[in-house]
């Protein structure tokens, strides 16, 4: 079986422990996006409906074109404070 394959059948597991995870360290649950590539085949996981998904990986793509992603955490003015 392909990387891709062994992964895809586990993303709802890894899914739900990162989102596990999150929520211990956060305090709360955090809405995620999880996007991979094995043998050169994208696929994803979220914890969120598609709509919320989608917003979250554009404002993404946004601050990256902007020029903003990459700020230290504490440094970052998209950040609430």
């Amino acid at each position: 079986m392909t990387a891709s394959a062994l992964l895809s059948v586990r993303l709802q597991d890894i899914a739900q422990s990162l989102s596990d995870v999150l929520s211990d360290v956060a305090g709360e649950p955090v809405p995620f996006v999880l996007i991979l590539q094995a043998d050169k085949i994208a696929q994803y996981v979220s914890n969120c409906d598609r709509k919320d998904g989608r917003e979250l990986v554009e404002s993404l793509l946004e601050r990256w074109g902007a020029g903003r992603a990459d700020i230290p955490a504490h440094y970052n003015p998209d950040l609430c404070k």
